[in-house]
Order: structure tokens, then sequence, then C-alpha cells
């Protein structure tokens, strides 16, 4: 399975927030208090204290371009915050978006003292919850992935006994109103920003691939390897076109003298062309053979 970089967790921490005066909540009735906002383009809705700011921005990834789109509302005690990103790929392999949650806490946790992390999942999607000590604040978030995109919603509150106990609850019920709605959002875009086929990153073990494969060429044994008895398996990632055919071939592991064998068998490969609501898209594979 190829790993995350680790600069992808750090870039979609776009949370800036600025200082709240030290006092403590003001008891308010709760129709009072609470104001529901619902976003069409980013399927959810949430109840948030008051009005709110928007931002949006690009930023620069190692996988790509990520929209971020971030909706703030301040009180004099605490931070409420929301967000959704466009991921440029979907992480399709259980292990894969395990490891993207499990990491997401660190650029908030960098800052601070992590006292908590548990798993969590609202309709099916799975997600996770952390407990941040900063040095002048604590810092509650939950965070989930679905398909292509990766929500977050977070309260940062003056760090003092009082105050701390008394948001406990408004907590709770600021995350338990957060809903998604709309139809789920299950897919990367087809195409990117530049009309270019959106890459599709996948991890195949060995042998699956075969039911899609139209045109298959098996590697020859180069002398070398064999007067040697040089044998073993050799990963090889391929980028597969809109039409089906590799554009690319790279080794992944494998004995050194078996590799430029493996990889020009590879490109002889033609697969069944895959799409995404019925656009063409490439593909990048990872392939035992």
């Amino acid at each position: 399975m190829k790993r995350i970089p680790q600069s992808f967790f750090l870039a979609l921490f776009v949370f800036a927030i600025p200082s709240f005066a030290q006092r403590q909540p003001r008891q308010t009735a709760q129709e009072e208090f609470w104001k529901e906002f619902s976003s069409t383009a980013g399927g959810f809705k949430v109840a948030l204290p008051g009005d709110r700011s928007e931002t949006s921005k690009t930023l620069e990834s190692s996988l790509g371009k990520i929209k971020c789109h971030t909706f703030t509302s301040w009180t004099p005690f605490a931070s409420f915050i929301v967000s959704y990103s466009e991921l440029p790929v979907i992480l399709t392999e259980p292990g894969q978006v395990k490891e993207f949650l499990d990491h997401m806490h660190e650029g908030e946790a960098s800052h601070g003292k992590l006292l908590s992390m548990t798993e969590i999942e609202l309709d099916g999607n799975p997600g996770r919850e952390f407990i941040v000590e900063l040095p002048d604040s604590m810092f509650r978030m939950r965070y989930y992935l679905v398909g292509s995109r990766f929500y977050q919603i977070a309260v940062r509150t003056i760090n003092t006994a009082e105050v701390a106990r008394s948001m406990v609850e408004m907590t709770d019920e600021f995350f338990a109103s957060f809903k998604f709605s709309g139809k789920p959002v299950n897919k990367a875009p087809a195409v990117g920003e530049k009309g270019e086929a959106a890459v599709v990153k996948k991890v195949v073990k060995k042998g699956v691939l075969s039911g899609r494969v139209l045109k298959k060429v098996s590697p020859a044994y180069p002398g070398e390897a064999k007067a040697a008895g040089v044998s073993g398996e050799v990963q090889v990632q391929v980028t597969i076109s809109e039409e089906g055919r590799v554009i690319e071939a790279i080794v992944i592991s494998g004995p050194e003298s078996l590799r430029e064998a493996a990889v020009q068998a590879a490109k002889e490969w033609v697969f069944k062309p895959t799409k995404l609501d019925g656009m063409p898209v490439k593909e990048a594979r990872w392939h035992a053979g």
C-alpha cells in the first residue's frame, strides 16, 4: 500500500482562530443562542451560535490541490468552526482510510498536548474525535471522511476550569447538530481544473486486475537473471489512460534484474476503461505481478 505523504495531513488544518475575551458563557435561551445553518454545496447542516464568517481557499498538497471552505462563528468564550475540503483523490483501501484518519489530528496536536483520541462514525462514514490542550485554550474536534470530501467540526474554548465545565454540554449540542444533507459524496471530481481527467488511485492485490484486463503480456525472463537463478515478485505501479492503456509504469519493489522486463511487459497491458459519473478517468494502480 502506498503511504500518504505526511504533508498531506498537515495541509488540511486551516483553522485560524483569533483570541477571545476571558469571560464565562452568558446564559442564553436555546432558541436565542443556536441558529441553524445549511450548506447546499457542502452537503451538511449544523447549529451555530449567531452570525458566521465564511472563507474559501485552495491549498497545495503533495497529492494535488485541496479546495477548503470554512465557516466560523465567534462568542466571547469560544469559537465554533465547520469546514469541508475537496480532496484530489479517493482513498478506497481500508488501510489508507485508517492511516488518513489516524493522522489528521497531528496538525493541531503538534501545538499542544493530546488528551484523547476516539474512533467515531456518522451515517456509516468513519471519523475521529480528539481533544487537545493548547497553551491558552482547549480544542475539541470531530472529523469525517466521506468519499472525496473531508469534514471538520471544532470548538476552541478558553482554558479555564469554569469555562471548560460549562462548555462541555454546549460543545456536545454543537457536534450533535451536525448532519449530512443531500446526496452523499462518494466520488472524486471527474475532470480537473484544466479539463484533464482526474486520477483515481487504488491499491490492487495480485490477481484482482484480471477481470478488467483486455490484453495481458507476461514479462520475459532476462538471460542474466536466469543464469544467476534470480526469481521473485516485482510490484509495478501503472497509470491507466482514459482509453484503458498503460501510459506509465513504475517499479515499486522487486529484484533489480527483473524490474526492466516487468515494466516493459506492464506497458503492453490494456484494461477496460474506468468511468466516474459517465466520464472517463485516468487510474493509478499498484499491482504485484
